[in-house]
């Protein structure tokens, strides 16, 4: 079944949907010697301990929100057949209608900073893969829903890629917050920085930093790659401008064709937005498996299609081609539990 019919039928029989308002960074251990000097010139900020007050969530989920600061929030089941999509937002062409964004232009530094691409204590090495003969193509973020898709800085340098789903919340991989499992620690979150429509060494619609980092109950104690989801809440409105992705729960997505866009490090340091077109090959309950190519640095990515004026995620790009899963990427599927996970963490101040 096509995308497009699968959501004309989501929608036929929902009378109520809910209303508008990668991989890891150390996937890449790629250091450019020419900006050795810029880099030495950055503040680095040490991770975070991972909080005690994560021993007392609700372990029988592996979906409950776990904070960097240590609120754990179990979501509500929102999910039922009459809200089970979201609908985002094109934003506003051509105007800032964004409060609170830093729109300084990069120094010099900044833009030779992000071009290397060195692990962070963070990050979980998760492999990603070129699938044959490389398709991805160079994508020029000036609109929707291109500019909704983000670069994420750590320490400057290291990066993932998310996508903003609200003004101020953007989805990512859980790694590229949180190392995953119980020796993993949370990034500091002083230390990120979001650059949305990024695109070479220039931030059209500025920058943003997190006001709280969210992953799940599953990520941050077992490293559960069904549960390898990180949610920021940004100190701005910039998905106003921007725009951001609807996002919904498919029952049927095999032979459907998707796009993916992030920012690869192996392309201009990361410093670029690049897409893949290709298909998903097959899916469990909670991934989503696909012959779209991608390399370290796009882990967080939206796997999306375009339905009209239209963005419709259905998963998160995690994982490259590994033994378990010859032949194909693979991301977490917008199940139900992740689907209620995005929309408690959009309601969040």
């Amino acid at each position: 079944m096509k995308w497009v019919q699968v959501v004309a039928a989501l929608l036929t029989v929902m009378p109520y949907v809910t209303g508008c308002g990668e991989g890891s960074t150390a996937a890449t251990s790629q250091t450019n010697t020419d900006n050795n000097t810029a880099a030495a010139n950055m503040t680095v900020t040490e991770p975070s301990p991972s909080t005690p007050a994560v021993s007392s969530a609700n372990s029988s989920t592996s979906y409950t929100l776990v904070s960097s600061s240590g609120t754990i929030i179990s979501p509500t089941n929102n999910s039922a057949a009459n809200n089970a999509a979201s609908f985002g937002s094109t934003g506003t062409e051509g105007r800032l209608e964004a409060d609170n964004v830093d729109l300084t232009p990069l120094s010099d530094a900044e833009r030779a900073a992000i071009k290397i691409t060195t692990p962070t204590a963070t990050a979980r090495i998760i492999q990603e893969s070129i699938l044959g003969f490389d398709s991805r193509f160079q994508v020029i973020p000036a609109s929707y829903p291109e500019r909704a898709v983000t670069l994420i800085t750590y320490n400057g340098n290291t990066h993932c890629s998310g996508w903003l789903v609200s003004k101020d919340t953007l989805v990512t991989a859980g790694h590229c917050v949180h190392g995953g499992g119980s020796t993993g620690r949370w990034g500091a979150p002083t230390a990120f920085k979001v650059y949305p429509g990024f695109s070479d060494g220039y931030a059209p619609y500025g920058s943003c930093t997190p006001r709280e980092l969210y992953s799940t109950y599953g990520w941050i104690t077992n490293a559960d790659s069904n549960a390898d989801i990180g949610i920021i809440k940004l100190d701005c409105t910039v998905g106003n401008s921007t725009g951001y992705f609807s996002y919904a729960v498919t029952d049927t997505i095999d032979n459907t064709a998707v796009n993916i866009n992030g920012y690869p490090g192996d392309k201009a340091g990361g410093g670029q937005q690049w897409g893949s077109k290709g298909i998903v090959l097959y899916a469990t309950p909670t991934k989503i498996h696909y012959d779209n190519d991608t390399t370290g640095g796009m882990s967080g990515s939206p796997v999306w299609v375009q339905d009209s004026t239209t963005a419709w995620a259905f998963g998160i790009h995690t994982n490259g081609e590994n033994t378990l899963a010859p032949g194909s990427n693979s991301g977490t599927r917008i199940s139900k539990d992740v689907f209620d996970l995005i929309t408690a963490a959009k309601a969040l101040p």
